[in-house]
């Protein structure tokens, strides 16, 4: 067994301190005569954010003693350190020998992939704190949270993982930490202890049963009038819509407890998934507060967020693409089936809320005209297929740069455009009688249930055996290759017209830009676009433009004053070197897409299809 302990050490320097302690018998030592070791590393990504993110870079030093006796533990790779045993310690024994490590972590990470901690909260992944021993990868795992100190205020600690029998928790089970006390938690091998995120601190918890299963909404940093018990009455039927869609007759989550946690912030976004929890990044302003009817402008985009990482617990947590069975978490896993295991996802989840009664008709259809916009509207989208992005998100999707918007599409937002054909072609060579529904219970009966995972050229397949319509040469179309979609009839055969519209009232430039007080800092340029032509680059700053100094405000004025083709000038500075450029004003681009509902479809109405 794996014994870990973490200590909030130094929550003012952000510090969690680390230790593990295991027996290893002699014949588990790596080397052979008087020259054994056993090497202990650290994971360099995190499931569900494809990017190589080194994590080892922020421990600040690894000790260790066998027995009670310091050893020589050196730092033999990036992510890997080498705890050696002392011959004469190996030929003393006659069982096993007695690991113990110690190890300081840097936490200082706001977002849903790392580790941050402060003297208010405290929140990791397993990933950014565990070092695990070679061979030890399948062992079960003690896991024990520390706060030491006196006077302290408790903390309440989120997490999906097991308790010890007897620990003190509050009423929506969430375990309750008093300085100088100790946690302690279960996981059956280390998969699991780094598939569990932490979150500690003065947490605002309420919590919900979803046919039959406990869920709890754990949040930190939101005002004390926040409306917590909204936002579980509105995920509720979420989250039972999702487990019906996926076990419609035994209604039977793949969890026994779900934990929402939430970090409420004054600007952000973000969730990560995981097998019985997600972690969630928002701003505190878009949720709920007590007392106000009216939901602020963005809570239906943070139920979208929850929705979309719940639906993962199905989609990529259980059933994933078989290069991520099991994960290599020292390197890169390729894929290019992220548009299915993301782009599905992100299909769903508002399709999850509208058949949850969360997200009205009317919004649902301006949300997928969103959609539709953010993807046409980047020339990305005509030089890399969604298959080749899946592939690429470790050097390109996770590695934006100023020229993204010309080289990359997103698998999630075309992935979902994907799953919209698919849905829509199978619904309607099937009559309505099949759908994308029973694509994704059959994937997960096959998948989700075995562990197996899906097989790069395996997806038509189960298609073709869930529906029985044949759609390998249209997947392939839509999916390895830059063709556009046929959204049009996709929305067609729901019933709803497609149109897109222009703002007249604007030129367009083809700009994006941070404005400072010396002018507008160039973050990027799109390819075609005037101020392509003119020769302005990514990391010019341009001063003035039409005859004025480029200020936010002239800048604003200037494109809603302008006719296409008028000639505008630029002045900027390229590093030290004085610039000019003219541009030629154009029409602005097709920025708005609006979807419509037809009453009628070949004199027979056609229902709704995210709400059946």
């Amino acid at each position: 067994m794996l014994h870990y302990q973490v200590a909030v050490a130094d929550p003012k320097g952000h510090y969690f301190d680390v230790q593990l302690q295991f027996e290893i018998a002699r014949e588990q030592l790596q080397g052979k005569d008087e020259e054994r070791w056993i090497d202990l590393s650290l994971p360099a990504w995190i499931p569900g954010s494809y990017l190589i993110r080194e994590f080892a870079k922020n421990v600040l030093f690894v000790r260790a003693r066998v027995g009670h006796v310091e050893t020589t533990c050196a730092r033999e790779r990036k992510d890997t350190w080498r705890v050696h045993v002392d011959g004469a310690q190996i030929g003393s024994v006659s069982q096993s020998l007695l690991i113990q490590c110690e190890w300081r972590v840097y936490a200082w990470d706001l977002s849903v992939r790392g580790a941050h901690l402060d003297d208010t909260h405290g929140f990791f992944n397993g990933t950014s704190l565990f070092l695990c021993p070679k061979g030890f990868e399948h062992a079960p795992v003690e896991l024990s949270i520390t706060r030491p100190g006196e006077n302290l205020p408790d903390w309440l600690i989120a997490c999906g993982l097991p308790t010890q029998a007897g620990t003190l928790k509050d009423p929506h089970g969430c375990p309750v930490l008093r300085a100088g006390s100790m946690v302690k938690f279960q996981a059956a091998d280390f998969d699991s202890l780094i598939d569990h995120p932490v979150e500690m601190g003065a947490l605002q918890v309420e919590s919900f049963t979803a046919l039959g299963v406990e869920h709890v909404f754990a949040v930190y940093g939101a005002d004390a009038d926040l409306d917590l018990l909204r936002i579980c009455n509105d995920l509720k039927p979420v989250c039972e819509a999702q487990i019906a869609l996926f076990e419609p007759e035994t209604r039977q989550a793949p969890f026994e407890r779900y934990v929402f946690m939430l970090h409420a912030t004054d600007n952000g976004y973000g969730g990560l998934e995981h097998r019985n929890s997600t972690a969630l990044l928002f701003n505190a302003g878009e949720l709920p507060q007590r007392g106000v009817e009216k939901a602020p402008k963005g809570y239906e985009g943070f139920l979208g967020l929850c929705s979309h990482e719940y639906f993962h617990s199905w989609n990529v947590k259980r059933m994933k693409p078989a290069a991520f069975v099991p994960y290599d978490l020292t390197q890169e896993n390729y894929t290019r089936l992220l548009w299915i295991f993301e782009g599905f996802t992100s299909y769903y989840d508002d399709v999850m809320l509208a058949r949850a009664g969360k997200l009205n008709e009317e919004a649902y259809l301006k949300s997928m005209g969103r959609n539709i916009a953010q993807v046409m509207k980047g020339p990305g989208r005509l030089n890399q297929s969604v298959a080749d992005s899946s592939f690429d998100a470790w050097t390109k999707y996770y590695r934006q740069d100023e020229n993204a918007p010309n080289a990359i599409v997103s698998y999630y937002t075309k992935g979902s455009l994907v799953a919209l054909c698919i849905d829509a072609a199978i619904r309607q060579q099937t009559g309505g009688q099949k759908s994308l529904d029973d694509v994704m219970r059959l994937m997960w009966q096959r998948k989700g249930l075995t562990g197996e995972g899906l097989r790069e050229d395996e997806f038509p397949r189960l298609v073709l055996e869930a529906t029985g319509i044949e759609l390998s040469r249209e997947i392939a179309q839509w999916t390895d290759s830059t063709d556009e979609l046929p959204l049009g009839d996709a929305l067609k055969a729901y019933g709803l017209t497609l149109s897109q519209s222009q703002n007249e009232e604007q030129i367009y430039l083809g700009l994006h830009g941070q404005f400072k007080p010396e002018g507008m800092l160039v973050k990027q340029v799109i390819n075609g676009s005037p101020a392509h032509a003119s020769g302005i680059s990514a990391g010019d700053l341009l001063v003035a433009m039409g005859g004025k100094r480029l200020t936010e405000t002239h800048y604003k004025r200037l494109l809603a004053s302008s006719q296409p083709s008028t000639e505008v000038h630029a002045i900027g500075f390229r590093a030290e070197r004085l610039m000019e450029f003219d541009l030629l004003a154009g029409k602005p681009a097709s920025n708005e897409w609006t979807i419509k509902k037809l009453e009628q479809i070949e004199g027979k109405t056609v229902p709704a299809p995210w709400l059946q």
